[in-house]
């Protein structure tokens, strides 16, 4: 029985390859969905399942919501299993779909948490006293890493993504392919990040070809999200930051609100005119429209009253108000 159970896991397995190649010929990445749908397999293992069926039972327990779990992310699971169920029934498989789960319409309370410089700066040495670890590089890869999340305000998958032959050392540029909405772009580094990404490649890339992993791990794989973010929750606590809980943060993403916040800070300081300076901060984070970075002014009301009264002068009769969380 066990064998045989084991055969129609192969099979899926090979179902859900061939429905991520149908996806990502479509011009779906399928990152985040392939994972979901992975753990999908893996709890379907302990669930005795027919080769030519996927029942009722199996889809409906995987698809309960969890404790603790967001309305977003129940809804965010529920649908990739929906898709990939209805992709299994047109090649024939006998596969129970999932009513579709919408999360709740009412606008999200969720604030970022901004970090201060001082905090910044606890993070950062503590990173730097990590010790080596030869399986993940640690000590080398996060100090790197962590200071490119902040100096460049990249999204963790953006970071991760990155191969040699992206990060261009002479110009101080990287390139950013395929991240959300399927944009790229391109990001410059300051001269002392650049500096020390240049140190880091001769650390790491000696042997290195243009296709490997900028952070790899030590054996050259992509480091994972989930690794990172484990590691980020380790310095706030060597940081004396208080993480908390779920949903309230520090998050790891934070770190990109605070480099767009921080910049927003630098930008009035310099007495620069905002309304030239936001398309330009809206293009360097690859944000889909100047209305996502133009909320940031709304988040940082509290820290620094003067930008947000110096963008009201010049923006609040450009664009409408923000009530959808575009700021990823």
């Amino acid at each position: 029985m066990e064998n045989t159970n084991n055969k129609n896991i192969a099979f899926l397995k090979k179902q859900l390859e061939d429905f991520l190649s149908y996806k990502r010929a479509q011009g779906y990445k399928y990152k985040s969905e392939e994972e979901s749908l992975g753990r999908f397999i893996k709890f379907l293992e302990g669930f005795g399942i027919l080769k030519d069926k996927l029942s009722k039972d199996a889809v409906l327990e995987y698809c309960s919501k969890r404790a603790h779990e967001t309305a977003k992310n129940h809804a965010n699971r529920v649908s990739d299993l929906r898709q990939f169920a209805i992709y299994l029934n047109e090649k024939g498989y006998q596969a129970y779909i999932p009513a579709a789960t919408k999360p709740s319409k009412h606008t999200s309370s969720f604030v970022p948490y901004i970090f201060t410089h001082d905090e910044i700066l606890r993070i950062f040495k503590e990173v730097d006293r990590l010790k080596p670890n030869c399986r993940y590089n640690s000590a080398t890869v996060y100090p790197v890493l962590f200071r490119m999340l902040y100096g460049c305000g990249l999204r963790i998958s953006e970071a991760l993504d990155l191969k040699v032959g992206d990060v261009d050392l002479v110009g101080g540029i990287l390139t950013i392919k395929k991240s959300k909405y399927n944009k790229d772009r391109l990001v410059p580094m300051s001269e002392s990040l650049n500096l020390i990404c240049r140190i880091f490649y001769k650390k790491v890339h000696k042997n290195s070809c243009q296709n490997d992993y900028f952070f790899k791990n030590q054996n050259g794989s992509q480091r994972s999200n989930c690794t990172v973010y484990n590691r980020f929750r380790e310095l706030l606590w060597k940081s004396a930051i208080p993480y908390r809980g779920r949903g309230k943060g520090p998050r790891l993403h934070d770190l990109r609100h605070v480099f767009c916040c921080h910049s927003l800070k630098e930008i009035s300081d310099k007495k620069i005119d905002l309304y030239c300076a936001l398309p330009v901060l809206s293009t360097y984070l690859g944000h889909s429209s100047i209305r996502a970075t133009e909320k940031y002014l709304r988040l940082t009301e509290e820290l620094y009253p003067d930008i947000v009264r110096q963008a009201e002068n010049t923006t609040s009769y450009v664009y409408p108000e923000v009530y959808k969380d575009e700021t990823n």
